[in-house]
């Protein structure tokens, strides 16, 4: 059980792609052609074994085109987590009452998409594998595609209005028990280490997905682009897509 695939949402989809290829040292990636059944064009790049998307509309009054007007511009859009068993999720999810609002089950996949509003925190999708190692929304050569200077996903944030009790629904359909820290954060740790975060809303009022983690594989060339001026980096992490990205091991 690991966090396979982050996704933000954007307005421009050239544009952002063109400011993560620079981020991650990037010269190619996978445009979904799948996306297009719910309006979207996209990019897959992969980061590690793990992978982040970009999904832009192209069609009006699309779920992605209202999130966007209603959060006012880019923001976090989806957690993608990889399972090695489905069936078990998916009778947890209907225990729940939890809606499904996009399901498929193939040779190479079976997976499944949670409605936001009920599962709480953010639209969530679970995978299952076949072979475990792939990974069929980057395409069937991603591992020639990969990121230059970051690894794999070791963590991200959820903003909601009540944390423990959405984490406390993420972590049922998952099986698992969330963690609870003497300060009365809560979290949920992947199997691989990586952790999810359920905080409450900062200032800016934004929920769902608003932070991520990754693994840093060339430190040194990592540190020159975050330097470079083309990123507004504090020190601690960089806001893109509007989305805090943070940097283990730099």
């Amino acid at each position: 059980m690991r966090i396979r695939q982050l996704a933000f949402a954007t307005h421009d989809l050239a544009v952002a792609r063109s400011q993560l290829f620079a981020l991650l040292g990037l010269d190619a990636d996978f445009s979904d052609p799948g996306v297009a059944e719910f309006g979207l064009h996209n990019s897959v790049v992969a980061t590690g074994t793990s992978f982040l998307e970009i999904v832009s509309p192209f069609e009006e009054n699309t779920a992605v085109s209202r999130m966007l007007d209603r959060m006012r511009g880019d923001c976090g859009y989806m957690a993608l987590f990889q399972v090695d068993d489905l069936a078990p999720v998916s009778e947890r999810v209907e225990q729940l009452g939890l809606r499904k609002i996009w399901q498929v089950e193939r040779a190479e996949v079976k997976a499944f998409h949670v409605h936001p509003k009920d599962i709480g925190g953010a639209l969530v999708s679970f995978d299952e594998m076949i072979p475990a190692e792939a990974w069929v929304w980057a395409g069937s050569q991603w591992q020639d595609r990969k990121a230059e200077c970051t690894g794999n996903i070791t963590g991200c944030q959820i903003s909601v209005q009540q944390p423990q009790k959405v984490a406390e629904t993420w972590a049922h359909v998952l099986g698992i028990n969330p963690e609870i820290s003497r300060t009365g954060g809560v979290s949920l740790a992947m199997t691989d280490g990586a952790m999810v975060q359920f905080v409450a809303p900062g200032t800016d009022r934004r929920e769902g997905l608003t932070g991520v983690e990754l693994a840093v594989t060339d430190p040194e060339r990592m540190k020159t682009i975050l330097s470079s001026g083309t990123f507004s980096w504090d020190g601690e992490a960089i806001n893109l897509f509007g989305v805090r990205i943070s940097f283990a091991g730099l």
